[in-house]
């Protein structure tokens, strides 16, 4: 799609949330009920990206295409936390009523409060992935505790940086 506009339309837009919901139910976890919930009522599906997949359907496109990545990049780790990590990296972009006050700390660290505040069980390496996502992790620091932290770091720069501020692909 090189130079191409990648706007999603009402068809896109519903294929992206039955294809995460689909994703989503798959997982055993306390609270994936009320974030699957928060998903449906707040503007997750309809969101755009704050600096990047800047169109209708943005966030829910970027979350998909995180998750491909990392499956992809990493296919040895676990397909849930990549899911999980994936789709709830960027989650305090979107906006539902009653929930946009939680959390005043960075980007990262808000959708992990909110995470909390759904009663949703993250794993540590989760957590550490989500809160961190934004930051760079030195490679003197790498262990297996930050493997997650760091796949998701890498393919969420990669699949912003493969769309521009303006909705076109470079």
């Amino acid at each position: 799609m090189d130079g191409g506009f990648c706007g999603m339309n009402i068809f896109g837009i519903t294929s992206s949330k039955k294809e995460i919901i689909s994703l989503l139910s798959e997982i055993d976890r306390e609270g994936m009920g009320n974030v699957i919930a928060y998903l449906i009522n707040s503007n997750y599906f309809s969101a755009h990206c704050h600096h990047h997949h800047r169109y209708k359907g943005g966030l829910a496109d970027h979350s998909l295409g995180v998750y491909y990545e990392m499956i992809d990049m990493a296919p040895y780790l676990s397909d849930e936390s990549c899911r999980i990590v994936a789709f709830f990296h960027d989650l305090c972009t979107s906006h539902l009523e009653g929930y946009d006050e939680v959390g005043h700390h960075h980007h990262g660290q808000r959708s992990v409060d909110l995470l909390d505040v759904l009663g949703f069980k993250l794993l540590d390496e989760e957590r550490v992935a989500i809160a961190n996502h934004m930051h760079h992790v030195p490679s003197s620091k790498m262990d297996e505790t930050t493997e997650l932290w760091h796949v998701l770091h890498t393919c969420d720069r990669k699949n912003a940086n493969e769309q521009n501020h303006y909705g076109f692909f470079t």
